[in-house]
């Protein structure tokens, strides 16, 4: 499905301020994976999620998403076959237009449709029904603009507007990690529940390592710009997180989150 080979991005070159932010990496992903990322400031887990959706261009290699080479396809086109949450929940949305235009054009750049047409009748009652899944009484909510929300219900419905039309490739850029903890649970649970019932090929960074362990299928860790742990099956089943964070400290200096 996901496939990165020999893939390398070195930012200010010919600087003072030279660094490879990937070198060399390597990462195939199956249909349907869902891979936890974990790794301190700097090892690279942003210019990776950046290189995939296009934000960030990388200097070599190649990445091939369901058999089609998106390295150096504009964002705006892979926008419509990769779904990105960030950690800000600011981000991702426009906070003066209300939940329901931002999920309408969410919806049309998902299928290639011009984003500021108007769905069908079918298709809009599609949209109410995916929000009023959430079970958070958002769908109640459409004409309200979307800056108005609490941070956990805007995330919430970004997850939504992420994942509206099942995208090829689900990005999570430490999406809870922003929120209260009571907002974070309900984002966790609802990632579970929108990931498990569509199948979604998924990547999500996280600080937590607990989530990193509990949450998909396989937990890898970058360091340097490089993978340098990739635990899966009956290894990560064994994994516990305190020695995971003891083999961490080997890599980085970084202070990670039990729960």
């Amino acid at each position: 499905m996901l496939k990165l080979n020999s893939v390398n991005k070195t930012f200010n070159k010919n600087s003072l301020d030279e660094y490879k932010a990937l070198d060399n990496v390597n990462l195939h992903l199956a249909e349907g994976e869902f891979v936890t990322v974990i790794g301190g400031n700097g090892a690279g887990k942003s210019t990776l999620f950046n290189a995939i959706s296009g934000s960030v261009l990388c200097d070599s290699g190649k990445i091939i998403l369901d058999g089609q080479d998106i390295t150096y396809m504009p964002e705006h086109k892979r926008a419509s076959f990769i779904g990105r949450v960030f950690q800000d929940p600011m981000r991702g949305t426009a906070p003066n237009m209300t939940v329901g235009e931002n999920l309408t054009i969410a919806y049309m750049r998902s299928i290639n449709r011009n984003m500021m047409g108007v769905p069908s009748r079918k298709e809009k009652d599609y949209i109410r029904s995916r929000l009023a899944s959430l079970n958070l009484g958002l769908e109640n909510r459409m004409n309200t603009k979307i800056g108005l929300l609490s941070g956990g219900q805007r995330q919430a419905v970004t997850l939504v507007m992420a994942t509206l039309v099942k995208p090829k490739l689900l990005l999570l850029d430490e999406h809870t990690a922003a929120l209260d903890p009571a907002s974070a649970k309900t984002v966790t649970y609802l990632t579970r529940k929108i990931v498990a019932e569509n199948n979604i090929t998924t990547l999500m960074i996280t600080h937590n390592i607990g989530s990193a362990l509990s949450m998909g299928t396989r937990t890898i860790m970058m360091d340097s710009g490089t993978l340098v742990m990739d635990l899966k099956g009956e290894e990560r089943k064994k994994a516990s997180v305190e020695a995971l964070l003891k083999l961490m400290t080997k890599y980085s200096s970084n202070t990670y989150r039990y729960e």
